[in-house]
């Protein structure tokens, strides 16, 4: 069974503020959750029950009831930790499982929130593409990078490359027979924003991946995939979780192209090998 707090957690960005509101009091206050009726719950947070009723409809419980019984099985089972930060001095193998179980909660939330049509979709798109400009700052550019090997690797013609203006530069020869893709976790990266408007002005395709299908961007390109954000720490090293999940994406699509297209992918790839070989072969 899918932790249902990495389940809310994952949600939450897709939800109305109130529903936001009452995931994060369910994942703050579990045990009160669990001794209450719906009726108290509504009193507690100021949330109608109807708007509860809506909440557990979205996260996929079957009510109220199942809701708290999910909450039992996630309190009694150690993946009720994956969303505490690393302590001070905390132990090697701690580490590992800590981790280890956010990455489990992320992908779990993220093969169920990815849309199977749009996923279809955006795979007909990246077919019929004449060429293919991939952008993500900062983190989103490493799974931007990866995202450009993958395809290129399979025959597509795609590119990325971390420097903004060049970006925009090579924006500005592409046409409505291409497809401009967008990575952005929380959907309100500046340089995606205005890609967005060059793309929207010469009439390019666009796809964005992001958590927040909220975001002013996400109404405004022609295909959003959906990424998770089960909560990354305020002060960290770097995003963890969320690039899990794009990356997850990424290979989701890959994958599903390759499913479609066996053929013509499988040429590409011994073509990519043969040339890899005869560098690898020069340096023996």
């Amino acid at each position: 069974m899918r932790n249902i707090f990495s389940i809310i957690n994952g949600k939450k960005a897709q939800l109305p503020k109130k529903e936001q509101l009452l995931g994060e009091y369910i994942i703050a206050n579990p045990e009160s959750v669990i001794s209450s009726s719906i009726q108290k719950l509504s009193k507690d947070t100021g949330i109608s029950t109807a708007t509860i009723v809506r909440f557990c409809r979205e996260i996929g419980t079957n009510g109220f009831g199942d809701l708290k019984l999910q909450l039992v099985a996630a309190r009694s089972s150690a993946s009720n930790n994956d969303y505490h930060e690393f302590d001070a001095g905390e132990g090697i193998a701690a580490i590992k499982n800590t981790m280890a179980a956010r990455f489990k909660s992320v992908i779990e939330a993220t093969q169920g929130g990815l849309n199977d049509p749009s996923v279809e979709k955006a795979i007909q798109k990246i077919n019929t593409s004449a060429s293919i400009l991939v952008y993500g700052a900062a983190a989103s550019g490493l799974v931007a990078n990866d995202m450009c090997q993958k395809f290129m690797r399979i025959g597509k013609n795609i590119s990325y490359m971390p420097d903004f203006h060049v970006t925009l530069a090579k924006l500005a020869s592409f046409t409505v027979n291409d497809l401009l893709v967008l990575i952005s976790n929380d959907g309100k990266t500046t340089e995606i924003s205005d890609l967005l408007k060059v793309a929207d002005e010469f009439g390019i395709p666009t796809l964005l991946l992001t958590a927040n299908p909220r975001a002013s961007i996400a109404k405004k390109v022609d295909l959003v995939l959906l990424t998770q954000d089960i909560g990354e720490p305020a002060i960290r090293s770097g995003a963890t979780t969320s690039l899990i999940s794009q990356l997850f994406v990424v290979d989701v699509l890959v994958f599903s192209y390759l499913s479609t297209h066996t053929d013509e992918v499988l040429k590409n790839l011994k073509k990519s090998n043969q040339a890899t070989d005869i560098h690898k072969n020069k340096r023996k």
